[in-house]
């Protein structure tokens, strides 16, 4: 793809304004005027593009800080719509966004989430996957980088027959939406930037350090706390209310994950289907590998305490520790499973809130992405933290 006709596209907006854009006609007279037919393949389709309201969704974007998702939407649209090619999908809507200010060239790599490569990783018991998820990620206003994953269906539940009776029956569940789930658990060094700017009381590391491991001694309550301050800091509809209710975006209760805005903890459907590594899962029973020392910190490795994030392999969507480190809290409340289809699962009913992963102390059987705990949602526990997760707009 020509560069000249992304920097003219860039000038006829610098000089006639944004509106420009939404009158794809006009803007391709500009574009023929000055760069010609030699240039007749990026013309069309950044024409097409802006045809398909390329302008309108991208300019949301901005405002709810989902940019690089917007863009990676947008160019799976194209290319599934008229059948271009990857990178020239990707090169017509990162120029739009350029042209908008909505990124920097430096930003454009021309690599989005339709091309996210899986890359073989070697470890001590074999190969696992990596992904370069540059442009798979956003990052939040206090440092928080999240990943994204397209919706899909599963089966939930001990779909190796061999454990807990909570676990059972298997049913199948379907996510209608695409929403992002934190890289890693939340760290000491980001919740400790929230208790500065709050007031909060910083939780107790029990001794261990603080900066990378995952924050510890913190309740449910604590979590969500976290996730509407994060959401207001942002602009964003906070999710939860005082009692942790689920709000919709028009600040209504909701028990449809689909319909919030904010930042808010995962629910346990979406938790296990991330865990397993969603559309691109290789059935594995820990998250990321059948061995479990690859991929988590448990009681026969960890050394009696956590250990900073990051350190094992990850799954087949990027994601670090959803094995062992830290149980981590979900949004919904602890329940038996029946055994019909759900769509968007969102448990309202039960007792206490769902944990989930395992932990630095947890036997294997407890690090299985099929595994399930609970526990009062204002207990607090060196072996227990979070992570965020957001619905995608």
């Amino acid at each position: 793809m020509n560069e000249l006709v992304r920097d003219e596209l860039i000038r006829i907006v610098r000089e006639n304004g944004e509106d420009v854009l939404l009158d794809p006609v006009r803007t391709k007279a500009f574009l023929n005027d000055f760069c010609g037919n030699k240039y007749r393949r990026e013309i069309n389709s950044i024409t097409l593009a802006l045809k398909e309201g390329a302008v309108t969704e991208l300019l949301n974007s901005r405002r709810n800080r989902t940019e690089r998702f917007a863009i990676a939407r947008l160019s799976k649209n194209l290319e599934e719509s008229f059948g271009f090619p990857k990178q020239q999908t990707i090169w017509t809507v990162e120029s739009i966004a350029i042209a908008l200010g909505i990124i920097s060239e430096k930003e454009a790599t021309g690599v989005g989430k339709a091309q996210v490569e899986r890359k073989p990783a070697e470890t001590e018991t074999g190969t696992t996957y990596r992904q370069d998820n540059r442009e798979s990620k956003i990052k939040t206003s206090n440092g928080y980088e999240l990943i994204y994953i397209e919706g899909g269906s599963f089966i939930m539940g001990d779909t190796w027959g061999d454990e807990y009776s909570d676990e059972k029956p298997t049913h199948r569940v379907k996510l209608t939406y695409d929403f992002c789930v934190g890289e890693y658990p939340v760290t000491f060094d980001e919740y400790d930037r929230y208790c500065r700017e709050t007031g909060t009381e910083k939780p107790y590391d029990s001794g261990w350090g603080r900066e990378r491991r995952p924050v510890i001694n913190v309740s449910w309550f604590n979590a969500i706390e976290y996730c509407n301050w994060l959401s207001e800091k942002e602009g964003l509809s906070k999710v939860y209310d005082n009692k942790g209710t689920l709000l919709g975006k028009d600040g209504r209760v909701t028990t449809d994950p689909s319909k919030v805005a904010g930042y808010r903890l995962p629910t346990e459907a979406e938790w296990e289907y991330a865990a397993r590594g969603g559309n691109k899962s290789k059935g594995y029973k820990y998250a990321g590998s059948d061995t479990v020392s690859d991929v988590a910190w448990y009681y026969e490795n960890s050394g009696d305490k956590t250990q900073e994030v990051g350190k094992k392999a990850p799954n087949e969507l990027g994601l670090y520790d959803m094995s062992g480190n830290v149980w981590e809290w979900c949004s919904d409340l602890y329940g038996s499973y029946s055994s019909p289809a759900q769509i968007n699962r969102y448990n309202t009913s039960g007792s206490g809130r769902v944990l989930r992963g395992g932990s630095w102390v947890s036997s294997t059987a407890d690090t299985r992405v099929a595994s399930r705990s609970a526990d009062s949602p204002t207990y607090t526990g060196y072996d227990l933290g979070f992570r965020i997760c957001r619905t995608v707009p």
